[in-house]
């Protein structure tokens, strides 16, 4: 005879429940996470019909509208691993967005490079002004921005050092 295995209601239909304990800072944290990610719906909708573009590959432009920079530097300020960062860089370099040179200074290094076509575009981008999150930003305080702006450093900063051992994982295996 088989033992039966009875799983809470809410586990077994993959419900949402409500986190008072303590104990479950991990799940207010995700559902923050999943409620921040929510609300940049709408702005990856608005940027895709003015542009065309993810809001990734808004992120790699607007990343090298201030400077050229390598692969692995956008990687890591963009805490995206080397092969979507690779794919991020292949389809803005064939919409001409970007190019790909040689580092003067280092011949072994190769830079990404914002083109004509894409300073045009990225400066053209109205990417937060007029939005809900920006209006809601302005009306916060100042120390109520640096608060919640350093927690979220801190939290990608933990996803990035877990991405980065897990890539470390792969690549010894």
């Amino acid at each position: 005879m088989q033992a039966v295995v009875r799983l809470p209601f809410a586990q077994l239909y993959n419900i949402a429940v409500p986190a008072n304990n303590p104990d479950d800072s991990d799940v207010r944290l995700l559902r923050a996470y999943l409620d921040a990610v929510t609300l940049s719906e709408a702005l990856q909708t608005r940027i895709w019909h003015s542009a065309e573009l993810t809001l990734a590959q808004v992120r790699v432009l607007r990343r090298l509208a201030k400077q050229p920079r390598s692969l692995g530097q956008l990687g890591a300020d963009l805490v995206l691993a080397p092969p979507s960062m690779t794919r991020l860089v292949d389809r803005l370099e064939e919409r001409g967005l970007i190019e790909r040179r040689r580092d003067e200074e280092d011949r072994r290094k190769v830079l990404a490079t914002l083109t004509a076509e894409g300073r045009r575009l990225v400066s053209a981008i109205p990417f937060l002004e007029g939005t809900p999150i920006r209006t809601a930003v302005d009306r916060m305080t100042v120390a109520d921005r640096e608060r919640i702006a350093a927690a979220m450093r801190e939290f990608n900063a933990a996803v990035m050092q877990v991405e980065e051992e897990s890539l470390r994982v792969e690549t010894e295996a």
